[in-house]
C-alpha cells in the first residue's frame, strides 16, 4: 500500500500514514433511507416509462431505442450506491504526508495542505469517523458523504481552496487523531 504513495513523493515529502477506509454496510443507518428512496423513485420512472411505451399506438423503433435508452440508464443509476461503496471498500487508500493529503483509488489526488484552510472530523449515525476539509465538505450532510468522498471533487489548481475534500470512514486511532490535528485546521 505504501509503495503506491512512495513512487510519487515529492522532494522532502515523508509519508507519514496510509490506510483504508474502514469496514461499513452498504445499507447502514446513515445511507439506508436515502438509497431506498432513490431505488423507489428510479422503479416508478422506469414503471412509467413502461406504461407510456405499452400506451402508444403506433410506435417506431427510434421511440423504442429512446424509452429503452432512458430505461437502461435509470436502471444502471440504481446500482451506483453499491458500486461507491465497493469501489471505495476495494479501490481505496488513503496517505497522510508532512505536505500533502492522498488518495488513491477511482481517482489519484493529492492536496497540499496549504490549500485546506477548514476542517473537521465528522461522525455519522454508524460511528465512522471522516475528516471533511474545505467550507462545501463541512457543510454536507453524513448521507452525502460517502458519495462524495467516492467523486473525491477537487477544485481546479488555480483555485486557492480546495472546498470537498473527503476521507471517508477512517480508521481512527490516538496516531492518526495527532496527525491530523498537527497538519489541518481542525475545528
Amino acid at each position: 500500500m505504501e509503495n503506491q504513495f512512495r513512487e510519487h513523493l515529492l522532494d522532502g515529502e515523508e509519508l507519514l500514514w496510509t490506510g483504508r477506509p474502514e469496514s461499513f454496510d452498504t445499507f447502514d443507518k446513515t445511507n439506508r433511507n436515502s438509497i431506498i428512496a432513490g431505488l423507489v423513485i428510479k422503479v416508478i420512472i422506469v414503471l412509467g416509462l413502461l406504461l407510456t411505451l405499452l400506451s402508444i399506438k403506433e410506435i417506431d423503433i427510434k421511440q423504442i431505442c429512446m424509452f429503452g435508452f432512458v430505461i437502461a440508464i435509470t436502471l444502471f443509476s440504481m446500482l451506483n450506491p453499491f458500486l461507491i461503496a465497493g469501489r471505495l471498500r476495494k479501490r481505496t487508500l488513503y496517505g497522510l504526508t508532512n505536505k500533502r493529503i492522498l488518495r488513491a483509488g477511482t481517482n489519484d489526488v493529492a492536496v497540499p495542505y496549504t490549500r485546506i484552510k477548514s476542517a473537521r472530523l465528522g461522525k455519522d449515525p454508524d460511528g465512522h469517523t471522516t475528516l471533511l476539509c474545505g467550507e462545501r465538505a463541512i457543510h454536507l450532510k453524513p448521507k452525502q458523504w460517502r458519495g462524495e468522498a467516492d467523486a473525491f471533487f477537487i477544485d481546479s489548481l488555480s483555485e486557492p481552496e480546495a472546498e470537498r475534500v473527503i476521507l471517508y470512514a477512517l480508521p481512527m486511532n490516538r496516531d492518526l487523531t495527532d496527525l491530523l490535528r498537527k497538519y489541518l485546521p481542525l475545528k
